[in-house]
């Protein structure tokens, strides 16, 4: 019988069975759950695990040249930028992938030779493929055809034909599945958007993150605005949503800085990238301001209609369009998960992560959901209590008072608040027997709406 001491553990595998198959691992879903009213405004298909071993090893072989992917319009963004961005497509940085290899290289060498691979295949893809698949695959990761793989060939294959399925085990071991298809980059951005990117001067724009789970590493605006359309446009967003993530933060920054007057820019955008497009521009600063608060953009009730937000750009309050919120969603998720620290090893970290998006993955892509699971399977362990403590600790650490907007924020995470609440009834209502651990038979049969249903006492 399997287990599961800790309230988000259960919450993992919920959010593992979410985007995993009955084995684990191995299936990419491609249709998010539909319920009455939702705005489903992506559509796939299930993309399920092949049982043939032949036909597994024909996925897996593929080239390994980044360049190869390049298009003229997108040859602008650097290969380390296009690298960047395969590592968030794929969920997995350099760091891990590396970890990977040394796993897999048993015999310590520097470099995986054929009788290794069997490691990689059986312990991260969970399948055995055969003989001559395995030779092909060796040739194809092999580049320069000596023979073995060493960790930089490893690691251009890796970016561009597998994708992390999570942490699936106690020690941190990380499943992986098999792309469909090569991961390709390729997308040409029409010219007329590259140059306009190149009027808005973008790219003398340095980005200086300063959230603690953001990379920082002298990036430009343009490279990050590129990289967003190439995600958005990867997870299958349509192309209102793909060219508002494209200058997503062209009218204000998160940290309130704005590379152009909206007032002036605002009539030349909306003809030149549609009026939908530009809205979405307009609403971004606002929304993205209002994602933590308690009827903000994330926060406010799945289907509330129309929500209403401080306006960050002019005075008084602006309106969301209920029609907009999924795109705007869409939008906060791909900014974040652009700039986000892939290895952050903190669970308490992560479970904060996953937790400020949780609520409205019903209204996200199959992409921007994946990236948000993956949050809470890094989250072993750790508990709302522990987002109180290390909320607290941050401002009290930098000697300054709690800000009003953290206090709201930090409340949904005490007793009675949102998330609170969410775990109080998991630990009452999933263990069915009592005995203290949710098992497998009880985590399969619990109903999870009632998660919703808080109790206050």
């Amino acid at each position: 019988m399997t287990s599961f001491s800790s309230r988000s553990s259960l919450f993992l595998l919920t959010a593992f069975a979410a985007a995993s198959g009955a084995n684990g691992f191995l299936v990419t879903p491609m249709v998010p759950v539909v319920r009455t009213g939702q705005h489903n405004h992506h559509q796939g298909q299930i993309a399920a695990r092949t049982s043939s071993s032949s036909s597994f090893g024909q996925r897996l072989l593929a080239s390994t040249d980044v360049a190869a992917t390049t298009t003229t319009a997108v040859a602008k963004l650097t290969e380390d930028q296009m690298l960047h961005t395969a590592e968030r497509v794929a969920g997995m940085s350099r760091g891990e992938i590396q970890h990977i290899f040394e796993n897999v290289d048993a015999d310590g060498s520097g470099d995986i030779d054929m009788a290794e691979l069997d490691q990689l295949m059986t312990k991260y893809f969970g399948q055995y493929i055969a003989k001559e698949d395995k030779e092909k695959l060796m040739k194809t990761i092999d580049a320069d055809g000596n023979g073995t793989i060493d960790a930089e060939e490893f690691y251009r294959w890796m970016v561009l034909n597998a994708q992390s399925a999570g942490t699936a085990s106690q020690d941190g071991t990380i499943a992986l599945q098999q792309r469909q298809e090569r991961l390709n980059l390729a997308h040409e951005i029409p010219q007329h958007l590259l140059d306009l990117l190149d009027e808005l001067g973008t790219g003398a724009v340095v980005q200086k993150v300063t959230h603690p789970l953001h990379s920082a590493f002298g990036r430009t605006l343009r490279d990050h605005f590129l990289s967003c359309y190439l995600l958005a446009k990867e997870w299958g967003n349509d192309e209102t949503c793909q060219v508002a993530n494209l200058f997503h933060a062209i009218y204000q920054r998160g940290d309130g800085l704005r590379a152009v007057d909206f007032k002036e820019y605002r009539p030349k955008l909306q003809q030149q990238l549609g009026e939908d497009a530009e809205a979405l521009l307009y609403l971004f600063p606002s929304a993205h301001k209002s994602a933590l608060d308690e009827t903000g953009l994330l926060m406010a009730p799945l289907y509330a209609g129309d929500i209403q937000v401080p306006n960050v750009l002019e005075r008084g309050m602006v309106t969301i369009p209920e029609r907009f919120r999924p795109a705007l969603v869409e939008m906060e998720v791909i900014n974040s998960h652009d700039q986000h620290v892939l290895e952050n090893s903190s669970p308490v970290h992560n479970l904060w992560s996953f937790y400020q998006h949780a609520t409205v993955m019903p209204l996200m892509s199959d992409g921007a959901r994946r990236a948000v699971i993956e949050y809470m399977k890094r989250a072993p362990g750790a508990t709302c209590a522990d987002i109180v403590a290390w909320h607290t600790s941050r401002f009290a650490d930098a000697g300054q008072e709690i800000p009003e907007r953290w206090q709201k924020h930090i409340a949904l995470f005490q007793p009675n608040g949102m998330f609170a609440c969410l775990e109080q009834n998991l630990q009452e209502i999933a263990d069915a027997n009592g005995d203290g651990e949710i098992d497998w038979e009880e985590f399969t049969s619990f109903d999870w709406d009632a998660l919703f249903q808080c109790r206050v006492v």
